[in-house]
């Protein structure tokens, strides 16, 4: 928690701790977009973990197969990198490449309500970027879990900052 009076800076999940790398605290983090360059980028990440959110500086960060190896500082041997297994790994989100017109980055959806040609259908709860396609996984007005991917012929208009997808058809919800 912040003591400065200062706001605390917008962040954005990029990945996961999937496991720690050896035995001097390196941590693997597979992105949750495997061409992010957002950890070679940041000098800090924040780590969510059973409810608790701690900033961490990082030493350094190398891209491997599907997956970044970072050394975080005060974090020198496997038993407290394993310590780590599991958290979500986020950065400023500032740390990023700005977004090009009409482009958003996947997690600004959560929360978004799903529109079809009939109304309301239902939530954004979540994303899946799948090998071909991102999908978002929806929670239908009665209470049902379906995944519509975000492509056409099924996607008609994406408003983030309304918070809302407006699908062309409900044909394409799994």
């Amino acid at each position: 928690m912040s003591h400065t009076g200062q706001s605390e800076p917008e962040t954005l999940e990029i990945g996961r701790v999937s496991k720690a790398h050896g035995i001097l605290g390196e941590l693997r983090v597979a992105p949750h977009w495997e061409a992010s360059e957002a950890l070679l980028r940041t000098e800090q990440i924040w780590l969510a973990l059973n409810g608790t959110v701690a900033v961490h500086a990082v030493e350094r960060a190398r891209a491997v197969p599907r997956a970044y190896l970072v050394k975080l500082r005060g974090v020198d041997d496997r038993n407290a990198a394993e310590a780590l297994h599991g958290a979500r790994v986020s950065v400023r989100r500032d740390a990023l490449p700005p977004l090009e017109p009409g482009e958003y980055y996947l997690v600004d959806l959560i929360g978004a309500q799903v529109m079809g040609p009939e109304g309301l259908v239902g939530q954004v709860t979540n994303v899946v970027s799948h090998p071909t396609v991102d999908v978002v996984v929806v929670r239908l007005l009665d209470g049902k879990i379906a995944e519509q991917s975000l492509s056409p012929p099924w996607l008609s208009h994406v408003d983030v900052a309304g918070q809302s997808i407006v699908l062309h058809s409900l044909d394409g919800l799994m």
